[in-house]
């Protein structure tokens, strides 16, 4: 069991925090003809590392707790509670079309399958956001998108309609970084939300995510590109 902080000095974390936005900036530029070994490199050679060894993200299924939440395994007591956060429409407006949970059209199914070959291939780790008090699944929060040479992953999150406005989407948020900048060798975050979704931008702000593009188009399932913000932490 484990709290979701980092214990950094103010100075060294935003030192990394400085250089972990040069790299990404630097992975940016691969994207438009630079090479990913230079981008790589430029990690390697310029964040500081930690003097304790860091573990892989995916090298467990971890409990991160914090204050009125934590984030664990989902399982399968949890159908009920997942099948009404992807069946919502509320909900599902500003989401991919792809998201794992919704390829299914029975949530156990779904649950029984989240462990498999999604985690064990790196593509995706879901993870329960859960009330400490009550055990209830109030959504979702996720790890994807992992790029090793880089060090880097995106997160995503979302809640069922009848936990929205109660901050558990944030804390979620914030202890994602705090496991991933405090127990991972991760060193780049990023997000992205859709324009029209500012409620997921508040919540990344109160996380201390930078907004590094905006209006940007991305493939979110949908017949035209989405337009979303992306954010970097």
């Amino acid at each position: 069991m484990r709290k979701g902080q980092a214990h950094r000095s103010p100075a060294s974390a935003l030192r990394n925090r400085m250089l972990r936005f040069k790299a990404y900036e630097g992975e940016k530029l691969d994207a438009v003809g630079q090479h990913s070994d230079a981008a790589a490199q430029q990690v390697q050679s310029h964040v500081e590392r930690a003097v304790t060894p860091r573990k892989k993200l995916f090298s467990e299924i971890p409990r991160i707790e914090g204050e009125r939440i934590a984030l664990d395994r989902v399982v399968a007591t949890d159908t009920d509670a997942l099948s009404d956060l992807e069946s919502n429409p509320l909900v599902q407006r500003y989401e991919p079309t792809h998201l794992f949970e919704r390829q299914f059209d029975d949530a156990s199914e779904a649950i029984a399958q989240m462990y498999g070959n999604l985690f064990s291939s790196r593509e995706s780790l879901i993870l329960a956001n859960r009330l400490k008090d009550t055990g209830e699944l109030a959504g979702l929060a996720e790890f994807y998108g992992l790029r090793d040479p880089l060090h880097k992953i995106s997160i995503g999150y979302r809640l069922r309609e009848c936990w929205w406005g109660h901050g558990l989407a944030t804390e979620a948020a914030r202890l994602m970084v705090g496991y991933l900048y405090g127990e991972t060798d991760i060193e780049i975050i990023t997000a992205s939300t859709m324009v029209e979704n500012e409620a997921s931008a508040h919540v990344l702000e109160k996380a201390d995510f930078i907004r590094t593009a905006r209006h940007a188009e991305e493939d979110w399932g949908f017949p035209q590109p989405s337009i979303v913000d992306k954010w970097f932490r």
